[in-house]
């Protein structure tokens, strides 16, 4: 019996309203398991169905292939692919044309600079053209190269900003099974 003022109700209507609600409760959570179980984000971009692997980014054991795994690290702007050309004392040499000074940079400046580049443009484009010199026939363990090339970079919609010139650029390896990397690298551009 009740009370006055209270209501009552039945156990057997309280079991069916919790179980209700466990129902309710119930579906949306399996749907979050299953989600975290299969690691799988609905809202994530499909992957490639062909991802890039190193052989596609250029074979740098040939001459040719150093300077296409250097464009493709240009292009999709990975500095960390970037690295990967460059021996431990690698410089780059370039003119700065405000003072008329040749300036070098040591490998750490030189990736630190590339890295902050890629990250502040929206794309970068960069063709190697003709070969200028290469001396490759006198030993498999170091190359000279001197190649000219076109840089694009896209800041942004208002700001495109495109160069061209020639890079002097000494390989090393190893042995003649290991890839090429730069020890230095001479610029001689208009940026």
């Amino acid at each position: 019996m009740s009370s006055p003022g209270k209501l009552t109700i039945p156990l057997t209507c309280l079991r069916r309203g919790e179980g209700a609600r466990r129902k309710s409760l119930l579906l949306p959570s399996s749907f979050l398991l299953l989600l975290a179980l299969t690691a799988c984000n609905p809202f994530a971009p499909a992957l490639d169905d062909q991802p890039i692997g190193p052989a596609s980014l250029g074979d740098r054991r040939t001459v040719k292939g150093f300077f296409e795994f250097f464009r493709n690290a240009y292009q999709i702007r990975d500095s960390t692919l970037y690295g990967q050309l460059l021996t431990r004392d690698f410089t780059f040499t370039y003119t700065n044309f405000a003072d008329n000074t040749q300036q070098v940079w040591t490998r750490d400046v030189d990736v630190l600079t590339t890295y902050r580049l890629f990250r502040g443009i929206r794309s970068a484009s960069l063709q190697w053209t003709q070969y200028l010199d290469a001396d490759t026939a006198r030993s498999d363990t170091a190359a000279v190269v001197e190649r000219a090339f076109n840089l694009i970079i896209n800041q942004d919609d208002e700001n495109i900003y495109r160069g061209i010139g020639t890079a002097r650029i000494e390989l090393v390896r190893p042995d003649r099974a290991s890839p090429w990397r730069m020890r230095r690298w001479f610029d001689r551009s208009d940026f």
